[in-house]
Formats: C-alpha cells, sequence, structure tokens
C-alpha cells in the first residue's frame, strides 16, 4: 500500500559459511561463519544453526530449531567443538543440539534417516545412529548413545551415559536410567510412575525392521525370551547362551546386555566418563582425528 514502508524479509548468511547452492535457506534464518550446509537441504524459518556444525544433503529443519549452540557443561573449555548432522533427517520446530565437549570426544553426532519431532533436545557428546525415530518433547541429556532404529516415545527423558540398542522401543513418559536391550520394549506397566520402567517383552516392528533371515529370527527371538522373561540371573543366562557357540545378533545382544551389567547402575558408557568414547575417532572429520588427541586433557 502507498505510504507504508516494504519490510525486506531477513536472512542471515555469514560470508564465511559453506551453504550448497542447492540448499534452501527460509526466511529470518541465521548461519554462523563455521557451519557447512550441503545440497538439498531446508532451514524452513526463524531457524539458527551456529558453531562448528556440519549439516549434510536432503535434511528438513522446521521452524525455530538452534543447532550448534554451546553445551550445558561446566567442564567444557570452549574449544572450537563439533556438530555433525547427517543426511535426509527431519528435525521438528524447535528442535535443540549442542555441540561436544573436550571430554567428550569433541563431537556430538546425527546420522541419517532420523526423525526428531518438536522440541527434541540433543545435549552434547550425544551419538545418534540411522534411522532413529525420537517423539516430541524428549530430552536427551550427554552422552546417550541410540543404536539404529531406536524408537523413543513422547515426553521421555534419558539420563546421560544410557544406551539404546539397535531397533528397541522406549515408551511415552518413561524415564530412561539404565541401558535398553536391543529389540525390546522399554516403559512402566500401564505408564504408572509409580512403576519402574523395565524390559516388556519383543518390539515387533524393531524385528520385522531388522530384516532378519528366518533361522536368525527364530534364535533371536528364543534369545530375548530366556534373558528377558525373567530378568534375575542374567549374568548366568548370559554364560548359558554364548557356550552354546551364538553368533549374529543373538551375540551382539549378549555382549549388549553383558557390558551393561559391567557398567554403573546399569550404563556401560558411564566407564567412558571422563575420556573420548570408541565413537569419537569414528565420528571425527580425519583431518581433526590428530588435533584433538592432542588437545585433550
Amino acid at each position: 500500500m502507498r505510504g507504508i514502508s516494504q519490510v525486506k524479509v531477513l536472512r542471515e548468511i555469514d560470508p564465511a559459511a559453506r551453504v550448497s547452492p542447492e540448499a534452501r535457506i527460509g526466511p529470518f534464518c541465521s548461519v554462523g561463519p563455521h557451519v557447512t550446509i550441503g545440497p538439498g537441504t531446508t532451514l524452513v524459518r526463524r531457524v539458527c544453526v551456529t558453531g562448528h556444525t556440519t549439516i549434510g544433503s536432503g535434511n528438513v529443519i522446521e521452524e525455530g530449531c538452534v543447532l550448534g549452540t554451546r553445551p550445558q557443561d561446566l567442564k567444557y573449555k570452549g574449544h572450537p567443538t563439533l556438530l555433525v548432522i547427517g543426511h535426509r533427517n527431519r528435525f521438528g520446530r524447535c528442535v535443540t543440539a549442542h555441540i561436544g565437549t573436550e571430554s567428550g570426544g569433541f563431537v556430538t553426532h546425527v546420522g541419517d534417516g532420523g526423525f526428531f519431532d518438536d522440541r527434541v533436545h540433543i545435549a552434547h557428546d550425544c551419538y545418534v545412529d540411522n534411522d532413529v525415530r525420537i517423539g516430541k518433547d524428549v530430552l536427551l541429556a550427554g552422552h546417550i548413545r541410540l543404536h539404529d532404529g531406536a524408537v523413543i516415545g513422547d515426553l521421555v527423558g534419558i539420563q546421560h551415559f544410557v544406551t539404546v540398542g539397535k531397533h528397541a522401543r522406549v515408551g511415552p513418559r518413561t524415564p530412561v536410567r539404565r541401558d535398553v536391550p536391543p529389540f525390546t520394549n522399554f516403559f512402566s506397566d500401564n505408564y504408572d510412575w509409580a512403576d519402574p520402567p523395565a524390559v516388556r517383552g519383543v518390539h515387533e516392528e524393531g524385528i520385522a525392521a531388522a530384516r532378519l533371515a528366518p533361522e536368525e529370527e527364530k534364535e533371536l527371538r528364543r534369545a530375548l525370551h530366556e534373558l528377558f522373561d525373567d530378568e534375575t540371573a542374567l549374568q548366568t543366562k548370559i554364560e548359558q547362551l554364548v557356550n552354546m557357540g551364538v553368533e549374529g545378533e543373538v551375540a551382539e545382544l549378549c555382549q549388549f546386555v553383558q557390558r551393561s551389567l559391567q557398567g554403573v547402575f546399569g550404563r556401560y558408557r558411564e566407564l567412558t566418563r571422563g575420556k573420548p568414547p570408541a565413537e569419537a575417532d569414528r565420528y571425527l572429520p580425519p583431518e581433526l582425528r590428530t588435533g584433538v588427541r592432542e588437545s585433550l586433557p
């Protein structure tokens, strides 16, 4: 209209940022100088990407997300640690993710094909693998590992140093304080806060997603029932299975549970507290690995 000034749509993209010409940066987005964004990735609106953050191709990042900010960890010393996000992920509104810390291995990593619903928080030094599904208002504390195909229901809080196994499912409103074994359902009975969460049977959709050979699926189901129909004497049950010469998914399941038993309060990753976990070398860019090792406390 005549006499009314036009308001220009603002985008703040630092000239030093490496943004693919095939990426779409929506209105009111901010992209910092140390950010890399791959082709086909869309920042929908009011998205802030800062820090040393790398985002791959084909991602959709909805309104209000803030990625790459400083970790909420008083031990963080200000090094240029990383947030690395893979390809074809979908971030809902107002998702937040932090860079790593020096003692945690210098990187927070998100794999490929994940779905992160509204208001998910991914704290420092988390390692989220591929095809993970996370519901609304889920809070991941620091140093968590989510394996391929893990499913986390709405309103879940996961304590630091917890590991969720591949194709496991955590039910809504579940407080998770210990490792969740692969291919299991983990929740409180009737989602009652007074009832401690525990393994509650087999995650059928997880087994289907794994596309196992019929015989391997049969052996996995048998092992899951033997281990978790009654969780007493887990160590003895694991030893019995291992002595039978198990392999494949059953061997990995036994190894996962064995590690959890060796950890602190059922959390194997607690043994890595104060030092970089094995995933740090795997997910850091090759050119940074030597420098990171030299700068570790």
